[in-house]
This record gives structure tokens, sequence and C-alpha cells, in this order.
């Protein structure tokens, strides 16, 4: 038995998806709720809190970000319906989605434990690398930024299980790490789509990896992803592109000789950012 090709794979991923044997990460219900309580523009912070309110570590973990530095509040915040009054239901609703994203890169199989931690903390570096370019970026908004850096590679899960299956494939840490890389974006699409999510986070899914990409004249979450990612030592920095040629950099307002973690106060920045998802 040989390890297969990425076109036999990824058959197998969709053949498994499509009869039900491989299962989508489940998005935690509360954060569906709260997502959809936060578009709705009739209802008010009291119908959003009510329904934070009914997870309790949840709304533990969202006290925790409201009063951390990263938001500097004036005066600490002991309620969840405060928390949305001064934040804002966009706010609200992004951090209570980055919050939740954790509980999907959790899993019960021993082999796939130390896959999926450190799929976890790339996530974790990419979101808040992606947070402080948004802020610094006009017309993006950083708490989206941060969401769209934790879900850029949510299709390497359902590889990752259909993997456990595939003992020499799991074995081979470079087959396995390649295969990731070549198919995660499409397997990623499939599952944003089956959330409903926004087009621009389906977008970041199918495109983080495409160092060429130039669609849109100003920058986009793609692109701030696309940087993020560049930044980590494990992320897409494998590719032979000469980042002087890679658009994204321009349109944010860098310079690609210089990494972004060395710009005054941003090492405090991310910091603070990773700090949200510590939850000893």
């Amino acid at each position: 038995m040989s390890i297969p090709t990425h076109k036999e794979f990824l058959q197998t991923i969709k053949s498994d998806l499509e009869n039900d044997r491989l299962i989508l990460p489940s998005f935690p219900e509360v954060a569906t709720k709260a997502r959809e309580a936060a578009n709705d523009e009739n209802s008010t912070a009291q119908d959003l809190a009510a329904i934070i309110n009914t997870d309790a570590a949840l709304s533990a973990r969202l006290l925790k970000v409201a009063n951390s530095p990263l938001f500097r509040a004036r005066s600490e915040i002991d309620n969840i319906q405060i928390a949305i009054t001064r934040m804002g239901n966009k706010v609200v609703k992004n951090l209570i989605m980055s919050i939740s994203v954790e509980q999907m890169f959790s899993t019960q199989s021993k082999k796939l434990s130390e896959h999926f931690k450190n799929t976890w903390q790339h996530s974790i570096h990419v979101a808040a690398f992606s947070r402080v370019l948004a802020a610094n970026s006009n017309g993006l908004d950083p708490e989206q930024a941060m969401l769209a850096g934790l879900f850029h590679n949510i299709g390497s899960l359902p590889i990752l299980m259909a993997a456990e299956n595939c003992p020499l494939l799991l074995a081979d840490s470079n087959a396995l790490e390649k295969m990731i890389e070549q198919l995660q974006p499409e397997v990623g699409k499939l599952i944003v789509e089956h959330w409903n999510f926004p087009d621009s986070l389906t977008e970041v899914v199918w495109e983080h990896n495409n160092l060429l990409r130039d669609p849109y004249p100003e920058a986009d979450y793609s692109d701030v992803v696309l940087v993020a990612n560049l930044q980590i030592p494990s992320g897409n920095n494998s590719h032979t592109v000469n980042w002087a040629d890679i658009p994204a950099f321009k349109k944010l307002g860098l310079n690609h000789e210089i990494e972004v973690i060395e710009i005054e106060g941003v090492a405090e920045q991310i910091d603070e950012i990773e700090e949200i998802f510590i939850t000893a």
C-alpha cells in the first residue's frame, strides 16, 4: 500500500463527505445564533446578550477580551450587555465567532492531537498578524481580519481526519504537509460554504496561498491573511515567488523587505491579541 496522490486523496475526502463518513467541523450553536442575531437589524443588545449568556464559559471569555489591553476599556465591564453596548454588535459577533473557533481544533484522537494543536497555534499567529495589519489599513475591520486569520486553514481539519485512516501518510510528515498545502483551500471552501459564511471569508480560505492574486485595486482580507501567513515560519514561505512581486504588500503599504514584527509597537500588539486565545 502506498501513499495516495493528491487527486486520489481529495476524491476520498469528497466521497466521505457525500456519504456522511467524514463529518465537517461543527460550528458551535451559540456562536451561530449570536451571528444571526447580530446580523438582524431588529435585534437589540439585550437579545444578543441573552444568547451569549446561555454559555457561561463563552461569556467569561468575552468579558476577559472586553477588559483586555486590546480594547482598553475606560472602566471594568462586568456583564455581557454592557460589553455589547460599548463595542457594538459587529465587533462582539466577530469576537464570539473567533473565540468559538478553538473548539473545532480539538480532537479525541491521540494520533491527531499534536497535528490539531500545531494547526491551531499557527491559526492564532496568523490571526494576530491579520488583526494588526487590518487595524493599520483603511476600510478593513480588524475583528473580521482576525476571524479570517483563524479560519484560513480550516480545510486542514478534514484532511487530518482522513489521514488517520492512512497510516503511511500520517507517518510521513513531509508528505502530509504537502497534502494539506495542496488540498486545504478546496476542502476549506466546502466547509465555509456549508456554514453559509460571507463570500469574503470563503475567498480568504480559497486564495490565501495564491501569492500573485490581484483582483481588486484595494487590499482585502485575503491580502491581509496572505501577508500575515508569510510572517510565520511555518506559513507558505516555501513558495519560490519573489516577495517583491506579491501585490498584497504594496496594497497594504508594506515594504516586503521588512518583517511586520519589526515595526514599532507590533510585537506588543501581537502579544495582546494572542492573549485572547490563552484559556489556562
